[in-house]
Parts: C-alpha cells; sequence; structure tokens
C-alpha cells in the first residue's frame, strides 16, 4: 500500500497528455470486470482502446480528465462529461472495435456501452471513470478527487455533479454521499442484470452554486 508520509499531501489536477497510460491503466484496474466485458481479457487491447478514447481530450488541453498522486505517482483518475470529442477520434475508436474485437466481443461492446454509458444532462458535470489504484485505497484519494470534481464544476458553472452508480456498489455509494450527494431515483434495468450482474442502478446528484453567484 502506498502510505504518504506526515508532510505529504495527495495532489489533485487535470491529466497531462503524457499521462495518458497511467489514466488507461487506472481505469482498466479499477473497473476490471467491466473492461473485461467490454474489451476482452488482454490488458493490452484494454488500454489501447481506452488510450483511443481518451488521447483527444487530452490533446485538446481538456481540463476535465483528473489524476490525484501520492508522491509523484499517479494513483487515481476521475472524467467529466461531456469530454470534447471530434471526428478524428470517434473514428479511430470505431476502426480498433472493429479490428481488436472479434464479432461476439464486438455485440458485447455495443450492449455494454448500451447499459453503462449514461451521459451528462444539460448543464451538469457528469462524473465517470473514478477510480482509484488498490495499492492507493484507504488513503482519502477518492474523496480528494471528488473535492476537486465540485471545484472544477463550480469554476466552469455546471448545474449539479450527478453520476449513476450500481446499487450493489455500496463502497462507491458511501463515498459519494459523503461527497454530498444524494440518490434521487433507481431504475430497475433487466438487460444489466442478465447480462452482468447489476440489476439496479442508482442516480445521485449534488446541485451547485455557480462560480457567478458565490462572487
Amino acid at each position: 500500500m502506498i502510505k504518504p508520509s506526515p508532510a505529504a499531501v495527495i495532489r489533485v489536477r487535470p491529466a497531462c497528455p503524457d499521462e495518458l497510460g497511467d489514466f488507461t491503466r487506472i481505469v482498466a484496474e479499477a473497473f476490471n470486470p467491466k473492461m473485461n466485458l467490454l474489451y476482452g481479457r488482454n490488458p493490452a487491447r484494454i488500454q489501447k482502446i481506452l488510450g483511443a478514447m481518451y488521447r483527444g481530450p487530452l490533446e485538446h488541453g481538456y481540463d476535465g480528465m483528473l489524476v490525484a498522486e501520492i508522491a509523484g505517482r499517479v494513483v487515481g483518475t476521475l472524467a467529466i462529461e461531456p469530454m470534447p470529442w471530434y471526428p478524428e477520434d470517434a473514428s479511430l475508436v470505431e476502426y480498433l472495435t472493429k479490428t481488436e474485437l472479434g464479432a461476439w466481443r464486438r455485440w458485447w461492446n455495443r450492449t455494454g456501452f448500451a447499459v453503462f454509458s449514461r451521459g451528462a444532462g444539460y448543464g451538469d458535470a457528469y462524473l465517470t471513470d473514478i477510480g482509484v489504484l488498490k495499492s492507493a485505497r484507504g488513503q482519502g484519494v477518492g474523496k480528494a478527487l471528488m473535492r476537486q470534481a465540485e471545484t472544477w464544476a463550480v469554476v466552469h458553472n455546471r448545474q449539479a455533479l450527478t453520476l449513476w452508480v450500481a446499487a450493489n456498489n455500496h463502497v462507491a455509494r458511501r463515498l459519494y454521499v459523503h461527497a454530498g450527494l444524494t440518490e434521487t431515483r433507481s431504475e430497475f434495468n433487466a438487460q444489466s442484470g442478465l447480462l452482468f450482474g447489476v440489476w439496479r442502478w442508482v442516480h445521485m446528484q449534488k446541485k451547485l452554486s455557480s462560480s457567478v453567484d458565490r462572487k
């Protein structure tokens, strides 16, 4: 386990383009069962496709992809949607999906994204890919990421923090409640239950005052 010294702090900041590998590695580890379903069990393939998804926003300077670091090592991630996407990004992801995945896995991939991808409501900061390395858990990394996400949302005049979480993910739900989010509704999803073992999803939200309102 990574144990910071008493003087050390968890630093949360926007990811840099050269940290793409760190970002994808942490997401792949934190969401390992989900990644295996979407892309198969080949770690190199998973990171290759994730890299294609995140490269565009990072290279175009999007500051809503956050990383947490301890003693200079990146140990946590959080992405805020909507992220900027460009035609060349979408084309690369589509190309890799076709060339790296077989027909059966492509079906799983399309089905999985239909279940897992929710997207942001108008004016919201939708939080996704909140991941912490196993070796760094229990250090407050998730809490630090959530605090910085709220700061980001206020500065960018977003109306609320929002996310969807699996109802059986009790650890994550406790983290979000601690960050001030409340559960607004839940949805039963038979397809998600049959295919992925997640029968119910919970929507959580924290309404925000904009940076303009706080002046």
